[in-house]
């Protein structure tokens, strides 16, 4: 997703493209991990949103977070922002996104800790964050740089230095980040050289593995580790009606969440005990239009009705709670309203008189 395009035109794309703002829930911390228990005392269940909100001085994207609806600004509106990503460590609040380079016009990849912004790209090349991790006193991010060839590239950066996973000469990508102990998990695609087709892969400490064989389009959105094994989402094809198919992978074995009836996207996984949760959209069979939507080990529930667009980016649990975040949209003005839902139960973080989004969502007991 390219802020520097329309904004309007950058919502759709989220609903029918990536996952930008997904990342894994396990034990280890993510964009969209779950948050641990403090110390003595009674437990208090902090949310946590990223996403952007639109300036009503400038009409450019503005990176924000929501601390239990709270909204904190990351920029001032200058130039378009977003934050993708959101991860908390102690007190400290990590978001990871992208600026525009007021020089080039080229986006930056980003993070913030708190409201500082640590620019991992100097803005020559298009580039863009989209996933953090914090292990320790270690800040992982996800995304993508622009190779010498003109091909994305999937990277990840360890404390602001760079890491390629692929040579630059096709395209790839990378679309969140998971942590577990010395362990190194990145989720995203590369493309097949034979088909030209979007294979979905992860990386394990740069080692790729491949959960498609190129055949079909795939990619790799989301990913969570928990114990020895490795679960990741996002989307194949249909071989028979060519629609997208919302999918999960645990430890190579595929499984699908929809029949390929309608188009579906798995945009983001989190484990919980012996419990898989994914979240994205399901395309309503009436309208076409995109159903927010989460799965709990397979079965279907639908957070909207498809009568207007609407689709969860980001899934987090929270003992027994499931939290959803992404989008709605406003009846009055037809504009994309940054939401989430608690057991079904949608809270608007944003009134619909401009452009918003939450594309991810951590919890934190504190």
């Amino acid at each position: 997703m390219k802020l520097k395009l329309n904004l309007s035109i950058c919502v759709v794309l989220m609903l029918v493209s990536s996952g930008c703002g997904s990342s894994n829930n396990s034990s280890s911390s993510g964009s969209t991990g779950g948050g641990g228990t403090g110390g003595g005392g009674t437990a208090v269940t902090n949310v946590y949103l990223s996403g952007y909100t639109t300036s009503a001085t400038t009409g450019k994207g503005v990176a924000t977070y929501w601390k239990n609806g709270t909204a904190t600004s990351l920029t001032d509106g200058t130039v378009n922002s977003a934050a993708y990503a959101i991860t908390v460590s102690g007190s400290d609040v990590y978001t990871a996104g992208m600026m525009l380079s007021a020089t080039t016009a080229n986006t930056v990849a980003t993070y913030w800790k708190n409201d500082v912004a640590t620019n991992l790209t100097d803005g020559t090349k298009d580039a863009e964050a989209v996933a953090i991790a914090v292990s320790g006193s270690d800040v992982y991010v996800a995304g993508f740089t622009i190779s010498d060839a003109g091909y994305k590239v999937a990277t990840y950066w360890k404390n602001g230095v760079a890491t390629n996973l692929t040579d630059g000469t096709s395209y790839s990508d990378a679309h969140t980040i998971a942590v577990s102990g010395s362990d190194v998990y990145v989720a995203g695609t590369t493309m097949s050289k034979t088909t030209s087709s979007y294979i979905a892969t992860y990386w394990k400490n740069g080692t790729a593995t491949t959960l498609t064989d190129g055949t079909q389009i795939a990619e790799a959105l989301a990913i969570a580790v928990s114990g020895s094994d490795v679960y990741a989402a996002g989307v194949t094809t249909s071989a028979s009606t060519r629609r997208n198919v919302a999918t999960s992978w645990k430890n190579g074995l595929t499984i699908n969440l929809t029949d390929g009836t309608t188009d579906s996207k798995a945009l983001s996984i989190a484990v919980s005990g012996s419990n898989v949760y994914t979240a994205g959209f399901v395309s309503d069979a009436t309208y076409g239009t995109p159903i927010a939507t989460y799965w709990k080990n397979g079965v279907v529930t639908n957070l909207t009705d498809g009568t207007k667009y609407a689709n969860a980016e980001a899934i987090a649990v929270s003992g027994s709670d499931v939290y959803v975040t992404g989008l709605t949209t406003s009846a009055t003005t037809g504009n994309p309203v940054a939401t989430y839902w608690k057991n079904g139960v949608a809270t608007n973080l944003t009134d619909g008189s401009s452009y918003a989004v939450a594309f991810a969502i951590y919890i934190a007991s504190e």
